[in-house]
């Protein structure tokens, strides 16, 4: 049985180690900056162990599962910490740095890092809204580079298939991050852009499916967006850009009042996103992400 502490157990670390619990396949030791968090884990369950903050981790594996600035923190200082060989892994939602700066303190201490992303989530944050079903049926991304060990790559797959995952993606940091501008990011701007009209304090009574699908992700911890935005300047702003032009055509077309213009642009959405549903198949709403 194989040992994972997770350091940080809100709304993702606490998933992850409700989820290795059910498998019954992992020892899962945990950490919380707050104390009643991770004694809660530990009466629910959660996790076998609590972690100190100080003492050696006797871990197979290490995911951190805190926010992108906390864990350039925890980079610098919980290596020396970790058993020689073992794995350390991060769920941050941009990844290029960290893989960087991961593998840099990683190769000094004799451990083997891997960066990770899972796709999941939920419009709430904290332990309390942990599931131990949050990455069930979701993907899960890993990261590969000329450093990167084969061998922990797979028991990091395995793991992400453990914990309920249908899949797991293995890509470069770089494409990670060009993707996730498209997939992730843009969706979030594009909520909180549309929730910023005036109309959206008015809208009781007139709302239903379209607007709940298009606002959902405007609830968001805007503190740890704004590092993932600003993490991933580059690709969001490529993707900005694409947005503005699609909706100055709309913008346009309605203005000229031009049906000929307007149904074609309509149109072309429709058909990109059927042909998306053949290729990556129809996706049913989700319980949490």
């Amino acid at each position: 049985m194989q040992t994972v502490a997770i350091i940080g157990l809100g709304l993702m670390g606490g998933s992850i180690a409700k989820a290795l619990k059910k498998s019954g396949n992992y020892r899962v030791i945990g950490y919380n900056r707050t104390v009643g968090v991770s004694e809660k884990a530990l009466s629910d369950g959660a996790i076998d162990e609590i972690w100190d903050g100080s003492s050696p981790i006797d871990a197979d594996i290490t995911v951190l599962a805190v926010n992108p600035n906390v864990a350039y923190k925890l980079l610098e200082t919980l290596p020396p910490l970790l058993k020689e060989d073992s794995i350390l892994t991060d769920i941050c939602g941009v990844k290029e740095e960290i893989v960087k700066l991961g593998e840099e303190v990683c190769l000094k201490a004799g451990l083997r890092f891997v960066g990770g992303h899972p796709m999941a989530g939920r419009e709430r944050s904290g332990y309390d809204f942990s599931t131990e079903d949050l990455f069930f049926n979701r993907s899960y991304i890993f990261t590969e580079t000329p450093a990167t060990d084969k061998q922990a790559v797979n028991l990091l797959s395995k793991m992400a298939l453990d914990i309920g995952c249908a899949d797991v993606t293995i890509t470069s940091p770089q494409q990670h991050d060009k993707m996730i501008a498209y997939t992730s990011q843009i969706p979030h701007i594009l909520a909180g852009a549309y929730m910023n009209s005036p109309t959206s304090a008015t809208h009781k009574g007139y709302s239903a499916g379209s607007y709940h699908d298009v606002s959902r992700v405007a609830s968001v911890d805007e503190n740890l967006w704004t590092q993932l935005f600003l993490s991933n300047k580059e690709n969001l702003l490529y993707e900005i850009d694409i947005l503005i032009r699609n909706l100055q055509d709309y913008k346009d077309a309605v203005a000229r009042s031009d049906s000929s213009r307007l149904s074609g642009i309509i149109k072309t959405g429709r058909i990109l996103k059927e042909r998306d549903i053949i290729i990556n198949g129809d996706e049913k709403p989700h319980k949490f992400g």
